[in-house]
């Protein structure tokens, strides 16, 4: 008995970096292997639709902050890191711990004037080496917001809150500190800056989606609503 197959496949890829892409199969055989040439094809453009969707879907954050600022306390370790645990699989995050600070070169080593004072400085620091040094970008976000969370004496942002945050985490950060001590900790902390001053912003927190700027009032809400197909937990 002869095998008679009749398939048509359509489907349309949308934003992949031109107009669309459009692949259509047609097999009308009775020799099974080019049955299974087109279901193989299929199956390789419903990857590339999957990945195109993963990516096309996600929302850009971008956060400038200083580590003592109060307000940038307030929402770094609130409505920030809240929203990170929850959509952190659906998010490109970029966080700029620098702030209104200054930077000027003395005898030959990069020097720094925080807004907070020189404990903002090393505390930039260290959050700048924790997201250099930590593989794991949701790790570091969180790490840097467990240390912005003032605890007994500390304002937070210390190797006090480094030591803490790093056995709640289980994170080893004697090279995080190691790091925010040296000259690579200034070297962070200089990009950090001349990333800033692009920014022109003129107060801290400073929060874009998407490239459009939010007070972080509904920070949650608003990120969801930044989605194209809102994900799971913002449903």
């Amino acid at each position: 008995m002869s095998l008679l197959i009749n398939i048509l496949i359509c489907f349309a890829i949308p934003k992949i970096g031109f107009a669309h892409v459009q692949n259509m199969y047609i097999v009308t055989s009775n020799n099974w292997n080019e049955f299974e040439q087109a279901v193989e094809l299929f199956e390789q453009d419903l990857e590339l639709l999957d990945k195109v969707n993963i990516d096309d879907n996600k929302v850009t954050i971008k956060l400038y902050y200083e580590c003592l600022c109060p307000d940038c306390i307030r929402f770094d370790t609130g409505a920030f890191a809240s929203t990170v645990r929850k959509l952190y699989k659906h998010l490109d995050i970029y966080t700029y711990p620098y702030g209104n600070a200054k930077t000027f070169i003395h005898d030959g080593k990069y020097q720094f004037k925080c807004q907070h004072g020189p404990k903002e400085c090393y505390g930039n620091k260290l959050h700048a080496c924790a997201i250099d040094l930590l593989n794991n970008e949701t790790q570091a976000l969180l790490f840097n917001s467990c240390m912005m969370t003032p605890r007994n004496n500390s304002r937070g942002s210390d190797d006090e809150s480094a030591d803490r945050c790093g056995k709640i985490q289980d994170i080893d950060v004697t090279t995080i500190k190691e790091c925010a001590k040296g000259d690579r900790g200034s070297q962070l902390l200089k990009r950090y800056g001349d990333e800033s001053k692009k920014a022109h912003f003129k107060y801290v927190p400073y929060i874009l989606i998407n490239g459009n700027v939010n007070n972080g009032g509904n920070f949650f809400r608003d990120v969801c609503a930044a989605f194209q197909n809102p994900p799971p937990p913002c449903r």
